[in-house]
């Protein structure tokens, strides 16, 4: 009888955990699509409302990504001296708030681009605290052996924002001014709100803050937490020379619809959507996939599945269309799956009183790392082209920004972390290590 309660009381504790993931869940879901519809609106809304140059809309998207390289690590330290639930609460709020600003000034007449371009700057600063605090507080809502599906979970929320926003953000800006859009997206958030003010489960306390240590100082502690982690350290460089790679095929594959195949507008928009339903395919398998191959395998071949990039000068003798979603699917499945499984590495081998700022420092990085890539692909392009002609040079740039992804796997089977299958917790990844080896 006494070996019985103990299951009962483990039974209802998972589902309440289930229970709140599934509140969880739904916040984030809405609150990814609201800002990814309100990326796409803001753009949208300088060049129809106010024929902004390139310059302006290229200033207006700054405004909404600078924040992360500015204030992540800070964020990072704020996340592991304070609970990160009520965190969540105010960047979400504060973030419902900078949209709602756009119709209200819209309304008082005094809507412009430094408007936008403020309240973009606002919005991007709350998601850089929100970004912090969520991937922080989830271990703290769930027990580690259900970390793997549920940041898959959230993988999925994230693909179908990047799949169904331009979509959903192109109908309300036409059925609905601009600016009715932005209203309607910032009530949305009232849903995450909601949803987080549901969860039952009791956040733990943060924790105590080591006396006399300075802002920098505890930056720098988290710098060096992951830097010197045996698992950490070589995931976090294959990750940067990944998001290069894939930044820089990415912006190539651009120009080799546009410029070589000569593809309208229209037909590269749904061929890019396509492509995109490779990774909520992916985001649905990325669990499955970490238990089936392990860790160190499953990383190994997300950083691998860039190769594919190589393939897709195939267009020019093939099928166009068809050939480029092949290629693109097959490259897209692997990116949810690599997010949602490094995820779930760094919530579980990292102390929770460090996790804040090992998770700011790592997205620090690798943001940092996709704008370089993106302008190295336009350089590749450009560069071969002129040496080669516009078509071959187009085409080369693809296979050499696509097997550069590969160096991302050469570093990770390198490393230790190749051979470690199951994901270790914070006390035993030195020694799932030294065991693997």
């Amino acid at each position: 009888m006494a070996a019985v309660e103990p299951d009962r009381a483990a039974g209802r504790a998972d589902r309440a955990a289930r229970r709140d993931f599934h509140w969880y869940w739904l916040g984030q879901t809405v609150s990814v699509m609201g800002h990814q519809v309100a990326i796409f609106l803001f753009p949208t809304m300088a060049i129809v409302l106010f024929h902004a140059s390139d310059l302006g809309v290229g200033l207006l998207n700054a405004a909404g990504t600078a924040p992360y390289p500015v204030l992540a690590l800070f964020a990072g330290v704020v996340m592991d001296r304070r609970r990160r639930r009520p965190a969540m609460m105010l960047a979400t709020v504060g973030t419902m708030l900078a949209l709602a600003a756009i119709p209200l000034a819209a309304a008082a007449g005094a809507l412009g681009m430094a408007q936008l371009c403020a309240a973009a700057l606002v919005a991007g600063s709350f998601g850089v605290l929100y970004d912090v605090a969520n991937q922080s507080h989830l271990p703290t809502l769930l027990p580690r052996d259900m970390l793997p599906r549920a940041n898959a979970r959230l993988e999925v929320s994230t693909s179908l924002a990047m799949l169904g926003a331009p979509a959903l953000g192109g109908l309300l800006g036409q059925f609905l001014s601009g600016t009715t859009a932005l209203a309607v997206i910032a009530a949305a958030f009232v849903v995450p709100v909601v949803t987080l003010m549901s969860l039952r489960t009791p956040e733990p306390p943060a924790p105590p803050r080591r006396p006399g240590a300075s802002l920098f100082a505890e930056m720098r502690e988290g710098v060096v937490a992951l830097w010197r982690h045996p698992l950490l350290r070589p995931a976090t460089v294959a990750a940067v020379v990944r998001n290069l790679g894939n930044a820089a095929a990415s912006t190539v594959s651009l120009l080799f619809a546009y410029r070589t195949l000569g593809l309208p507008p229209g037909t590269v928009g749904v061929l890019f959507t396509l492509v995109g339903l490779g990774g909520v395919g992916g985001a649905w398998l990325a669990d499955r996939l970490l238990a089936r191959f392990g860790l160190g395998t499953t990383l190994v071949a997300a950083c691998a599945s860039g190769a594919v990039w190589a393939a897709a000068p195939l267009a020019l003798w093939l099928p166009a269309v068809p050939t480029l979603v092949v290629v693109g699917a097959s490259a897209s499945v692997w990116v949810p799956v690599w997010n949602a499984t490094i995820t779930t590495l760094r919530q579980s081998v990292t102390r929770p009183d460090l996790l804040g700022r090992v998770h700011a420092t790592s997205r620090t990085v690798n943001f940092c790392a996709m704008p370089l890539g993106a302008l190295l692909g336009g350089v590749a392009a450009d560069l071969l082209g002129g040496a080669l002609g516009p078509e071959a040079g187009t085409g080369w740039a693809l296979v050499l920004t696509g097997l550069a992804s590969v160096a991302a796997a050469v570093v990770l089977f390198r490393s230790e972390l190749r051979s470690v299958r199951e994901v270790p917790g914070a006390e035993s990844a030195v020694a799932e290590v030294r065991r693997a080896a």
